[in-house]
């Protein structure tokens, strides 16, 4: 996915410094409101409620060492020479410090007694007037074979991204597992070191799903032209540990040689602390216009949410939500407005914007190309746009097509 007051609390960096008392006594005896989750949502909703209210007592609970980084910039993070430290731009304890808040780090958050409002963690329990869920989303984990099946990785957060550093050193060949967004921007990100790159995927085209195949067929030529391979309309079965590295075996029976391979096949929103509370979940935790749950008191924001039937891995969604959010858990209740919100993908090789009709929206793309771009426009049968995708110089006309849809 992309792109505070003045007293200093005591930092929470290993489990030892929490004393047997309830958490939330460390701060004072209002229940506070406790966020679980220290991705992009769970910060910057921790810093739009400190602005709003500069006494709430607030926790974040994270899995992590709770450092603040861009986690959309992991797909590019190479060809910007960004080393894994590079990338974090505060840690948990200046975060603390900032917004006078307080972060667990390395927690593991067990379960929700919602009529208790109590939140159950390896550490103790904590009291909580409102929680919000910021738990993001799981890569999704292919059932594959094979001696080399456990190594295959996917780079869903700083940690993830260290590991592909490391395992990087010395590396010649890399196979990216998944045709989508984020696979197409990992093989421009490790292309342009430099190395050879294959891409598997089930699609006929790059990014099918999301462009009309022109444009994906542009793509896949801009990105070849780097180095990049592509294995399509196929997908990898068995990945064996190899004398140098791994041996694939695809579905088609092609063997695909590698250094490293990386899985890119999506994700899954992280719904299992939910359900411990019996909080309804479809893909994701199913929230209201207020980011609400259907149990009281219980919010959810980020990769994890749904919100009328559709999950919104991106940025802009938690920009837009989070000062309703906000508003919400001081009693205010507000509803988030979301306009339309382009997507733009980072494949310097094709950059490309991506406004996507509604799903289930009936009619035809409409392609144009350019000296140094592509234009393709999705109409109904009535000729109203109803979405489009910018490539190359193209892109400039953003907010062209956007007045139009609006």
């Amino acid at each position: 996915m992309i792109e505070i007051t003045e007293s200093p609390v005591a930092t929470s960096s290993v489990a030892e410094s929490v004393s047997d008392a309830p958490i939330a006594a460390v701060l004072n005896d209002e229940p506070p409101v406790v966020i679980v989750g220290s991705g992009f949502a769970g910060y910057t909703l921790a810093e739009t409620l400190r602005e709003k209210s500069p006494q709430k007592p607030i926790i974040v609970f994270t899995s992590d060492d709770g450092a603040n980084y861009s986690k959309p910039g992991l797909s590019n993070a190479l060809t910007r020479g960004k080393s894994a430290a590079q990338l974090v731009t505060e840690t948990a304890l200046q975060i603390e410090k900032r917004l006078n808040i307080r972060i667990y780090t390395r927690v593991q958050v067990e379960r929700i007694d919602a009529d208790a409002h109590l939140l159950h963690t390896d550490i103790g329990e904590q009291a909580y007037s409102k929680l919000i869920l910021a738990t993001g989303a799981a890569p999704i984990r292919l059932p594959l074979a094979g001696s080399g099946a456990a190594d295959v990785l996917s780079v869903n957060d700083l940690g993830d991204y260290r590991v592909m550093r490391a395992q990087l050193e010395g590396a010649k060949k890399v196979c990216i597992i998944g045709n989508g967004l984020i696979g197409c921007e990992f093989a421009n990100d490790l292309s342009n070191q430099g190395l050879n790159v294959t891409v598997v995927g089930l699609g006929d085209w790059a990014m099918q799903g999301l462009i009309p195949q022109q444009v994906g067929e542009q793509l896949q030529s801009k990105l070849a032209e780097q180095g990049v391979n592509w294995q399509l309309q196929d997908s990898v079965e068995i990945v064996d540990q190899a004398d140098s590295g791994y041996l694939l075996t695809l579905t088609s029976g092609v063997k695909v040689e590698a250094d490293l391979v990386i899985s890119a096949v999506g994700l899954k929103p992280r719904t299992e602390l939910a359900q411990t509370a019996g909080i309804d979940c479809n893909r994701g935790v199913k929230v209201n216009g207020g980011l609400r749950t259907n149990v009281a008191d219980v919010y959810a924001l980020g990769d994890c949410a749904e919100l009328q039937g559709k999950v919104l891995p991106y940025i802009a969604p938690i920009n837009f939500g989070v000062r309703a959010l906000a508003d919400c858990l001081l009693g205010r209740p507000t509803m988030a407005q979301y306009p339309y919100m382009p997507v733009v993908v980072k494949t310097p090789a094709l950059p490309l914007t991506i406004q996507s009709p509604e799903v289930g929206s009936e009619g035809d793309w409409q392609t144009e190309t350019t000296d140094d771009g592509m234009r393709s426009l999705f109409r109904d049968s009535a000729g109203m746009l109803k979405g489009f995708v910018l490539a190359g110089s193209c892109t400039s006309e953003r907010q062209q097509w956007l007045d139009q849809l609006i």
